[in-house]
């Protein structure tokens, strides 16, 4: 009968696997218990032509039931799902989903994000339109912790740049809305006695003082 080999991220790794890496590899890889678990009944058959060559082809799939890295929350990673990720994207048999389906939106949301502030710091002239999606930007980025809460000074900075009869507008107003409640949770995060605070994201770019109330 054909050797059925199954995905690293199973857990279920044969003795045959094993002898091969080690034969290949020159040493015996670890598999902690991370909680993953396998779904019974779930197998679908890979095609091994249209895999990434690797050091053990996958012949089998599974639902995996995993443990998000990033909430701890359990979730499945369906046999389906991976044979798209290996077969039909191409993604090499050592990528794995370590996240949750939300917290990978999250994340790719958050770089979309990140990608678009950067692309309006090295705007010379922005519009009003392009100040407020950099406000945006940045005060989302702020949110998910990837700024440091300081640099609700920036967002407040770009406020100021909005002529006054777009001020009372509903999106003006929430995102003034939004600074207060980011600085008041940087004042709760921060430490005390005036320590050093953990953060980044610094464009390092200054536009006047701050006068948003």
């Amino acid at each position: 009968a054909p050797e059925v080999h199954l995905h690293w991220n199973t857990g279920c790794i044969t003795q045959a696997q094993l002898r091969t890496m080690e034969r290949l590899l020159g040493w015996c890889p670890a598999f902690p218990d991370d909680g993953t678990r396998v779904v019974r009944g779930t197998a679908v058959a890979a095609d091994l032509s249209r895999q990434t060559p690797a050091t053990v082809p996958v012949t089998h799939c599974y639902d995996v039931d995993k443990v998000c890295r990033d909430c701890g929350r359990r979730f499945i990673f369906f046999a389906d799902e991976q044979k798209h990720w290996y077969e039909e994207l191409g993604f090499p048999l050592e990528a794995d989903a370590v996240c949750c389906t939300p917290c990978r939106k999250r994340l790719q949301r958050v770089a979309r994000m990140r990608a678009r502030y950067e692309q309006l710091v090295h705007v010379p002239l922005r519009t009003t339109e392009e100040t407020l999606e950099m406000a945006d930007c940045c005060l989302g980025l702020i949110e998910e912790a990837i700024f440091h809460p300081r640099q609700t000074q920036r967002v407040r900075m770009l406020l100021n740049r909005i002529p006054g009869d777009r001020r009372s507008e509903q999106r003006f107003q929430e995102l003034k809305g939004r600074v207060r409640a980011a600085e008041t949770k940087g004042n709760m995060d921060d430490p005390p006695n005036g320590g050093p605070a953990m953060g980044g994201g610094n464009s390092g770019v200054k536009e006047g003082p701050p006068s948003v109330g």
